[in-house]
C-alpha cells in the first residue's frame, strides 16, 4: 500500500507546476512522501523514493518522447524505450534521497525530521540534480509557488530557498496530521500559515530600481515547424517570414527573433545580415536573431545570438543540451549521432567569459533555451545587466506541457532578480515577464505574430544576486544539525 501511495503522490506533483498551477499540491505531494519514509527501513525507502520519482517525472518529464520520435526520427518502441530510461535514471535521484534519508534520519525525533531534516534534505538532492550528468534542473518545488506567495522570497533566496520553504511546510503538514496533542497542531498550524504571510509581505518590498523611460519591444514568433525550418529549400521563405513582421514594426526600439530563427551560418547570409543591420540603424532599432555560429579556424559551430542595428555583441551559448546539442565522443554516442540526425546536435559550448551585449546602450543577459533553467548559472552571468533575453525553440516538443514549464522556470530568473525578461520562441509560448514574475504580455501558441511591450531597464540588485546562495546553504546546515540535537 506505502509503494502504490508513494507512486500516486509522485504522479500527482506535476499538476503544481505549469500548465496546471494547482500549487497546494507541491506540499501534501512531499508530505506523503515524507510520511512513506519513515515507516521505511533503507532499501524500502530506495523502492518508495524510486516509485516516487517514476510517477513524478514520468508525469511531468515524459515529454522528451516527441523530440525523440517525431525530429529524432526513432521509431515508437525505440523512442517509448529511451523516455523510459531518462525517466527510471531521473527517478533514481529521489530513489538515493529516500535510502540516505532513511540512512541518516528515520530514526531522530520525528519533528525534528520533519521540520528541519526533510526540507534540507530534499534541497540538497535538487541541487545534486542540478549537477550531476550535465543536470536536468527541472520540476523543483520552488517553481510551482510562482502565483502563490511564497514568490516573495525569491529575490531573497531564489528558487532553492523557496523549495525550502515548501518542504518545511510539507513537513509541518505531516506532523500536523500525525501528532495528537492540541497545543502541537495549532503550533503546526502556525508554522504553515507564517511563511505566507511573511511572504506576502516581502511581494511590496522593491530591491532594485527601474528606469524612468521605457522602451518598446517586439518579439517575433515565426512558428515554422522544425522540418521546414531546416530545409534549405525553405531558407528564402524562413527568412521572409521573419523580415515581413520586423519591417512592419520598425518603431519598436527592440526587436527580437528566437533560437536559430536564421538556421544558416552568417557567412552563407552576409548580404541579407548587412542590408539588415543596416536598415536597423537607420530606424534606431536593435535587433537581436538566434542563429549558429561557424568559426573557421576552429572548425568549431555554436549556437549563438546576435545583435544587428543599435547595439553590439555576440553571444555563443555556454551550457549544451545533452544528446539535444552536444554529443560525447564514446561510439556509443557517435552511433546514436549518425542514427537520430538531429539538427545542430554536435555543438560546441561557448567560452565562460564572453563580450558584452548592449542594445540602445543597455547591457542584457542573453540566455538560450535550456540555459535559463540553471539558477547559479543566470545568477554567474547577470553582474550589471539590466534585463534579460531568453531565445528558445519549444517546437521540439510541440503539443506537451514543457514550454509551459519553461516559461514557468524563466519567471522565476526574473523574479530573483527582479529584471524584465524578454522570451522569444518560434511556436510558443513567447512572452513579456515583468520583475515580480509575472506574465505581462503572452502569444498564443502556433501562430505567426509579433508580440509587442515595453519595458523599463533595471539597475540595482536584489540580495540574491548580492549574496548568491550562500544564506539558503547557511540554513540548510544548521537544519541538519538542529536534526541531531
Amino acid at each position: 500500500m506505502n509503494s502504490v501511495l508513494a507512486l500516486i503522490a509522485g504522479a500527482i506533483l506535476p499538476l503544481a507546476f505549469a500548465p496546471f498551477n494547482w500549487f497546494p499540491i507541491a506540499f501534501v505531494s512531499p508530505a506523503i512522501l515524507l510520511a512513506v519514509w519513515l515507516r521505511s527501513r533503507p532499501l524500502v525507502a530506495w523502492w518508495r523514493g524510486w516509485l516516487f520519482g517514476f510517477g513524478f517525472f514520468g508525469a511531468g518529464a515524459s515529454w522528451v518522447y516527441v523530440s525523440i520520435h517525431h525530429f529524432g526520427n526513432a521509431n515508437v518502441p525505440l523512442a517509448v524505450l529511451i523516455t523510459v530510461l531518462f525517466v527510471f535514471v531521473l527517478a533514481l535521484f529521489i530513489a538515493f534521497q529516500g535510502l540516505s534519508f532513511s540512512l541518516f534520519f528515520r530514526k531522530r525525533k520525528a519533528a525534528l525530521t520533519a521540520l528541519f531534516a526533510f526540507p534540507a534534505w530534499w534541497v540538497v538532492w535538487e541541487w545534486l540534480r542540478s549537477i550531476l550528468f550535465t543536470g536536468f534542473p527541472w520540476l523543483f518545488l520552488g517553481y510551482s509557488q510562482i502565483n502563490s506567495p511564497l514568490k516573495g522570497f525569491g529575490p531573497l533566496f531564489g528558487i532553492y530557498g523557496i523549495s525550502l520553504i515548501v518542504a518545511f511546510i510539507s513537513g509541518c503538514i505531516y506532523l500536523l496530521v500525525t501528532s495528537k496533542k492540541l497545543n502541537k497542531k495549532i503550533m503546526c498550524l502556525i508554522l504553515i500559515i507564517l511563511p505566507f504571510i511573511v511572504g506576502w509581505v516581502l511581494t511590496f518590498i522593491p530591491w532594485t530600481r527601474p528606469g524612468s523611460e521605457s522602451v518598446r519591444v517586439g518579439l517575433v514568433q515565426g512558428n515554422i515547424g522544425q522540418r521546414l525550418k531546416w530545409d534549405p529549400d525553405t531558407l528564402y521563405s524562413t527568412l521572409h517570414t521573419y523580415y515581413s513582421e520586423t519591417q512592419k514594426n520598425w518603431d519598436h526600439g527592440i526587436i527580437v527573433w528566437p533560437e536559430a530563427a536564421i538556421p544558416i551560418y552568417p557567412q552563407q547570409v552576409s548580404v541579407f545580415l548587412q542590408a539588415l543591420d543596416k536598415e536597423a540603424k537607420q530606424h534606431n532599432t536593435a535587433l537581436m536573431t538566434g542563429i549558429p555560429i561557424y568559426h573557421e579556424k576552429t572548425n568549431k559551430v555554436f549556437n549563438g545570438l546576435m545583435v544587428l542595428g543599435d547595439g553590439h555583441g555576440l553571444y555563443l551559448k555556454r551550457h549544451l543540451v545533452p544528446f539535444g546539442e552536444s554529443f560525447t565522443s564514446s561510439k556509443i554516442c557517435n552511433l546514436l549521432m549518425k542514427y537520430f540526425d538531429i539538427p545542430m546536435s554536435d555543438l560546441s559550448p561557448g567560452p565562460e567569459d564572453q563580450e558584452p551585449t548592449v542594445v540602445k546602450g543597455i547591457p542584457f543577459a542573453p540566455f538560450i533555451c535550456y540555459e535559463i533553467a540553471y539558477p547559479t548559472e543566470v545568477l554567474n552571468h547577470l553582474s550589471n545587466k539590466q534585463f534579460i533575453v531568453v531565445v528558445n525553440d519549444d517546437s521540439w516538443f510541440a503539443g506537451t506541457i514543457a514550454p509551459a514549464q519553461q516559461l514557468q522556470i524563466a519567471q522565476m530568473r526574473a523574479l530573483e532578480t527582479e529584471r524584465y525578461l524578454l522570451y522569444s520562441t518560434n511556436t510558443g509560448i513567447t512572452a513579456i515577464i515583468s520583475p515580480e514574475g509575472k506574465i505581462v504580455k503572452s502569444a498564443p501558441q502556433n501562430q505567426r505574430l509579433l508580440l509587442t511591450g515595453q519595458i523599463k531597464p533595471v539597475t540595482g540588485k536584489t540580495p540574491l544576486m548580492r549574496w548568491n546562495y550562500y544564506p539558503v546553504v547557511g540554513i540548510i546546515i544548521i537544519f541538519l544539525l538542529l536534526t541531531f540535537l
